[in-house]
């Protein structure tokens, strides 16, 4: 997966305005972070790793079924 340049986090310092907010603390305003990677397309991802990996396991078991098959007709060409 590569990154693309809008999954890029945007790493801007807050601006701090002095108001007379609550017991005279100066309020923050954040810019709002350019993230797009959101908890949703990592689960999208982590569904679409984990269907991989069932398909592997089918073909890893569908190749050892192969293998018997060409070790048993390989025994039945030499005389065994």
């Amino acid at each position: 997966m590569e990154p693309r340049t809008h999954d890029v986090i945007d790493c801007s310092q807050p601006s701090v305005r002095m108001m007379s907010g609550v017991e005279g603390r100066p309020i923050v305003h954040r810019k709002p972070v350019g993230l797009t990677l959101t908890v949703e397309k990592i689960d999208r991802v982590l569904a679409d790793v984990q269907a991989q990996i069932e398909t592997l396991r089918r073909e890893r078991t569908n190749l050892g079924l192969v293998r018997r098959q060409l070790a048993g007709m390989e025994a039945i060409w030499r005389g065994e």
